[in-house]
């Protein structure tokens, strides 16, 4: 009788002391330690609609009716500008709030990444972490970086690395509690890329602040992520840079030596060994290859000094007294990410970096916007690993994250990652995975799982098949107790054929069964990676 009393009273008090809902219009925020908000507006948003733009959003979204708050903060002292976005379905909230994350240089993308979520139901928020320096630039281009006396810009930097993370989500959570009278009962991070990295340092920096984090193709190891992505354009502003039609005749011979070693040749390479598969790309050396983006309507001849080049390139970035910072690129990806080409005029072939690897060299690195990337050597490049890792380690460094504390807090971290990853490769998500697996005593995969997906690009570009619902694992995950122990994946070939797998829970790798169509998932099966 005691007991029943006493959770009668329990229930009654939550009942009459639960948070009084707020309307849209009318909702407030508490004072948050360490921020200032400077602007806030609210606005109902019916009939909200958005083109599909992968990978935050795999079709068009449409009528959504949410209640949209908009604010600005800074943090005393530090005379930045934040952005927050808070959506809130009107109808059908799923009890849920899901943070987003960014790309690139940048922390968040407000509005695009939101709609994804709210059409599931969920309360939802983003942020700029103030690095589009108050909506008057892209942050892609590093700018941000500098104050206008030519120093770093610390507060931001701080933002980018995590801080915005946590602001954001604070925010998000606390209007959440206020628009529907209770808090979220689970509370989910989405991220590719930066935003896949930002869901590592979320759950290493604040392992409380969410039950499940889904993130895609990590950039973890950040700093030495930067001198993979400069290696390729580096070489080629020394040495003759080829058209892509020369590229992508490499990238078809790696895959045809490759692919089999699974047991199926069907295009997709889900396992790379280099002892078992050691490509030379001398090989073609001499070879005759057609290439329609040349006005010429000559064939262009495979050099030797191509060859050298994407050996550089499929060995990755070193240093005279460090080889071996990083690996290269991944067997079975596209040249396209790293060691881009333009052709001008129909004859000139310039390298192409990837975009915010200019601004990180520019503002980062040299802090002078002028810098010519262009004009840079191998000398140059030694110069901007060196100080790249020396002032950048710190605060985005990974290599002490034991998420042991994310662990405790009973959080659920999923990745997968694209085996054909031009932009990060898969290789060092799997070293993380192994070291976080011995610091936790051999049973990592109890709150942290990793997935690799054949064939598949930088967050689900490429021509493998992605991931279908790996929010949904995770969900299921964290709310039922029950791990995934495969992740379903699809893409439709260009002929119109569906492709399948089930992905396999890393260390395991899939092996063609021998026998069934190789486009089936059910031709295929998950074995132990041999060494």
């Amino acid at each position: 009788m005691l007991v029943y009393l006493t959770n009668f009273f329990i229930a009654w008090l939550a009942y009459f002391w639960r948070p009084k809902q707020q309307p849209c219009d009318s909702l407030t925020l508490p004072h948050i330690p360490g921020v200032d908000i400077i602007s806030m507006t609210r606005q109902e948003v019916y009939n909200y609609s958005v083109a599909a733009s992968p990978p935050y959003s795999l079709a068009d979204i449409h009528n959504l009716n949410f209640c949209n708050v908009s604010l600005t903060l800074t943090h005393p002292g530090e005379n930045d500008t934040v952005a927050v976005s808070v959506w809130l379905p009107l109808a059908n909230w799923n009890g849920r709030f899901q943070a987003t994350g960014g790309g690139g240089l940048a922390a968040g993308i407000i509005g695009l990444a939101s709609a994804r979520p709210v059409s599931q139901g969920y309360a939802t928020a983003a942020t700029d972490g103030g690095l589009t320096l108050n909506g008057t630039s892209n942050p892609q281009t590093g700018a941000w970086a500098l104050r206008p006396d030519g120093s770093i810009n610390t507060a931001l930097l701080e933002n980018f690395a995590h801080r915005s993370i946590y602001d954001m989500t604070i925010i998000g959570k606390t209007l959440t509690e206020r628009f529907y009278g209770s808090p979220p009962k689970y509370s989910y991070w989405t991220g590719c890329s930066t935003g896949g990295r930002q869901g590592y340092f979320a759950a290493a920096k604040y392992p409380s602040l969410f039950d499940g984090i889904l993130a895609g193709a990590p950039a973890l190891n950040f700093p030495r992520l930067i001198g993979y992505m400069s290696w390729p354009p580096m070489h080629m502003f020394q040495s003759a840079a080829p058209p892509q039609c020369v590229f992508d005749t490499f990238l078809k011979a790696i895959i045809d030596k490759c692919d089999p070693l699974d047991g199926a040749t069907d295009g997709l390479i889900s396992d790379y060994n280099p002892q078992s598969c050691p490509f030379d790309p001398e090989t073609l050396v001499g070879q005759m290859v057609p290439c329609p983006e040349m006005a010429s309507d000559s064939p262009v001849t495979i050099t030797a000094q191509h060859a050298t080049l994407v050996k550089q390139i499929l060995q990755g970035p070193e240093l005279p007294d460090h080889p071996n910072l990083w690996t290269g690129l991944p067997p079975g990806a596209s040249f396209r990410g790293t060691a881009n080409t333009e052709v001008i005029n129909g004859s000139i072939v310039r390298p192409v970096p990837f975009f915010p690897i200019i601004g990180w060299i520019k503002n980062f690195v040299f802090r002078d916007p002028s810098y010519n990337v262009f004009d840079m050597n191998l000398d140059d490049f030694d110069t901007v690993y060196r100080l790249t890792l020396d002032a950048y380690n710190g605060i985005f460094g990974s290599d002490d994250f034991t998420l042991s504390d994310f662990r405790r807090a009973g959080g659920k971290l999923l990745t997968w990652h694209g085996m054909a990853d031009e932009l990060i490769p898969a290789s060092w998500t799997n070293a993380f995975w192994d070291r976080v697996d011995r610091k936790n005593g051999g049973d990592a995969d109890e709150f942290y799982r990793v997935f690799l997906a054949p064939g598949l690009g930088h967050c689900s570009a490429g021509y493998g098949p992605n991931p279908v619902d790996p929010l949904g694992a995770l969900v299921r995950w964290v709310e039922e107790g029950s791990p995934p122990d495969r992740l379903s994946a699809a893409t439709v070939r260009a002929d119109g054929a569906e492709v399948t797998r089930e992905l396999c829970r890393y260390p395991a790798t899939l092996v063609y069964d021998g026998h069934g169509d190789v486009n089936d998932a059910g031709s295929f099966s998950c074995r132990p990676r041999e060494a």
